[in-house]
């Protein structure tokens, strides 16, 4: 197998807290933005800035913010996950439900769970990340003849993969933070750092080494031959 797949391969969420201690190297975090500078983006707009933070206290700051998840979510959520390995094992998309409330795995207590829903500091979903990475998306940079600028929103991804990737490569657990993505957050993100206006948050990751070894969980991709068409549908 080429380095490079095996790369992909290993790479994974770190989901779990990061060791406080350990901040990540001023020379690892170069390798990191230099791959991030050099993703392929559309009509080579390079329609991203990205802030780093690494001062304790503005991240402390910023893990104030708090945030609610979604009713969209918890619902989707549900329709999506699998309740047992074998059940995701068969349907090869998705992720385990296990990992969230049990509320939230019930189609009878969903309602209760949305109501019970009540903010959470951003901390929590740092939990002990020293370095952590906004990309946020300059609007004014738009791919040509794109709807939505849907060119431009593919340019992210490719940022995202090419920082994953070389932090799974130089041994950096990546965390996106899916929290960070509220409305309500972003805009108080965006006050505290002095972000303009006219910038969207893309996605917030934090880097970093994992405090403890990471659980195994179940991981799965669809075969090949499932979505791999020659020459027709």
């Amino acid at each position: 197998m080429s380095e490079i797949l095996k790369i992909i391969r290993e790479r994974h969420s770190s989901r779990g807290e990061f060791d406080p201690s350990k901040q990540v190297p001023k020379d690892k975090l170069g390798m990191i933005i230099e791959a991030a500078r050099w993703a392929p983006t559309a009509h080579n707009m390079q329609n991203f800035d990205i802030v780093v933070l690494d001062d304790k206290k503005v991240i402390e700051t910023i893990g104030k913010i708090r945030s609610v998840t979604s009713e969209e979510f918890i619902r989707e959520n549900f329709e999506q996950m699998s309740m047992t390995e074998e059940e995701l094992q068969r349907k090869m998309v998705g992720i385990l439900g296990t990992q969230f409330p049990p509320k939230w795995r019930d189609a009878s207590k969903l309602d209760e769970a949305i109501k019970e829903r009540t903010p959470s500091p951003l901390s929590y979903t740092i939990r002990g990340g020293q370095t952590i990475l906004l990309v946020f998306y300059d609007a004014r940079k738009r791919a040509p003849a794109s709807e939505g600028d849907f060119l431009g929103i593919l340019s992210l991804g490719c940022v995202m993969e090419n920082i994953w990737l070389t932090a799974q490569e130089l041994g950096i657990g990546v965390h996106i933070m899916s929290a960070f993505s509220g409305t309500d957050v972003q805009k108080q993100i965006k006050e505290i750092l002095n972000i303009p206006e006219y910038m969207q948050l893309g996605f917030a990751c934090k880097l970093g080494y994992p405090a403890s070894k990471p659980d195994k969980y179940l991981r799965v991709r669809r075969n090949a031959d499932s979505f791999v068409h020659y020459n027709k549908f």
